[in-house]
């Protein structure tokens, strides 16, 4: 008994030793490169450059999705949402306001919040500041970051505090996550890399894997990278060359889809439309051809038809399809041009995980300007009209002939997806 007793306690011990340790590490000053300019000695053109270069790296970076004032002001004042399944974080003032934003910040407290995951005065952001991605950012794409949000419109906007649950509202003590997968800075290095702007925008400012990785118990990023992932009640599919593929898409699609928000594939939704709003539809050609081409290196045609199953479909499932969806999608799943989308290739309809086309039939999309003068009609929601048998039905149906899936799903299934989904 005796020694069991010393066997637990030197056990507790070194885990006390062990976390102490961990978060001495984590605590450690962590070294950052140098500014890469004289802020005080730019030349006017040298300033309007670097400002130009700031507003790119803002939309590329996509600053304002997750900043951007929800109840309609600035795209910098904070204010919006982001659920986890600790709680919910609200995305802070990043204008240049003294009082509540970051006018007081230099460029290395910039550069520390964005690559490293701490604000001025020690204090530890959660990791839904992508710092896991930003790590790689290069020390001159932050410095003109900061040069063009100094310029912005001070909005004197108060932040809104957290609701996280115990423990994870005990800030400090994200300095045990980070000693456990926090990356060291490592400002990323074109020399060699076969696509290097592509894996830029991609890895690093376009932080895509923060949705779109799978996440361990901790909620930090696995090595599956861009394998899929259910987050904030959607599915971010799978981004690999070979899924994609599969799927039916080619650059010009992926061009498309992230230019104007739609494609054959589908409509931008959920999370995906203010990134389509605040950054992808502002990139320039080459930037999206470098994205098409760094995600999809071949382009190997696919025949989705030949992926349907010719089992028999569900005759509750097309005598709801007919009586609810024919009228715009038509019998055939073809859509209207700029009204509704296509389901005869619709991505949605091809995922493992039904949960985004349960909820689109549930919820509904609005009707909204996309970009670039495109547009999509609201389509009305029918939750209301649906019990889950018949949402199983349905969800199965279009699944089967046009999604390549053999499964039904099943009502239980429906109220699951609907479960997650709030």
């Amino acid at each position: 008994m005796i020694t069991a007793l010393r066997i637990i306690g030197a056990l507790v011990l070194l885990a006390v030793i062990g976390a102490g340790l961990l978060f001495w590490s984590a605590g450690k000053e962590v070294r950052i490169p140098p500014a890469s300019v004289d802020f005080a000695a730019l030349t006017t053109d040298q300033h309007d450059r670097l400002i130009e270069r700031g507003e790119w790296v803002a939309r590329a970076s996509d600053c304002a999705a997750c900043h951007s004032d929800p109840d309609g002001g600035s795209d910098l004042s904070g204010g919006l949402p982001m659920v986890t399944p600790m709680g919910s974080i609200y995305g802070t003032n990043i204008t240049p306001s003294r009082e509540y934003g970051i006018g007081d910040w230099s460029p290395d407290d910039l550069y520390r919040a964005v690559a490293v995951g701490v604000a001025p005065g020690g204090r530890n952001l959660y990791p839904a500041m992508p710092y896991t991605s930003y790590h790689r950012i290069t020390r001159e794409d932050s410095d003109a970051l900061w040069l063009w949000l100094m310029q912005q419109e001070p909005v004197d906007k108060p932040n809104r505090k957290n609701d996280m649950v115990f423990p994870f509202n005990i800030r400090p003590a994200i300095s045990f996550w980070n000693a456990l997968f926090r990356p060291e800075p490592a400002p990323f290095d074109a020399q060699g890399r076969p696509n290097a702007q592509g894996e830029y925008l991609v890895d690093v400012l376009g932080h895509c894997g923060e949705c779109h990785t799978p996440r361990n118990a901790a909620y930090a990023l696995t090595p599956d990278h861009l394998a899929g992932n259910v987050i904030e009640g959607a599915y971010a599919p799978d981004l690999r060359a070979d899924a994609l593929v599969s799927r039916g898409w080619n650059h010009s699609d992926l061009n498309s889809f992230l230019h104007r928000g739609l494609s054959p594939q589908g409509v931008m939704t959920f999370r995906m439309f203010p990134v389509l709003s605040h950054s992808t539809s502002h990139l320039p050609q080459q930037d999206l051809d470098a994205i098409a081409s760094y995600l999809m290196p071949d382009q190997p045609v696919t025949d989705l038809a030949a992926r349907r199953p010719s089992a028999a479909l569900s005759s509750r499932g097309q005598d709801l399809y007919t009586g609810l969806c024919a009228g715009c999608h038509g019998d055939d799943g073809q859509g209207q041009p700029h009204s509704s989308v296509r389901l005869d290739v619709n991505t949605t309809a091809m995922f493992d995980d039904p949960i985004n086309l349960v909820r689109v039939i549930a919820e509904g999309i609005p009707e909204r300007d996309l970009a670039h003068g495109e547009r999509m009609q609201a389509m009305p929601a029918f939750a209301d009209m649906l019990s889950d048998a018949d949402m199983a039905s349905l969800v199965s149906y279009l699944r089967q002939r046009w999604g390549g899936q053999s499964d039904d799903v099943s009502a239980e299934q429906v109220q699951d997806a609907l479960a997650r989904a709030h």
